[in-house]
């Protein structure tokens, strides 16, 4: 059985701003990952508010 374990705090806030990093270089070369990037951010930003 395999068991879930929430990602660290450290490791939310690593991925935002890889992700953060990701959308600004994505808004100049590739705008078709804005939406995805976004939405992703919208969900880490939400998952660190939480703790």
């Amino acid at each position: 059985m395999t068991t879930y374990h929430e990602p660290s705090a450290a490791a939310l806030a690593h991925r935002l701003k890889e992700v953060e990093r990701d959308l600004a270089r994505a808004e100049k070369d590739n705008p078709e990952h804005v939406r995805a990037l976004t939405e992703e951010n919208k969900k880490l930003v939400g998952q660190l508010a939480q703790r």
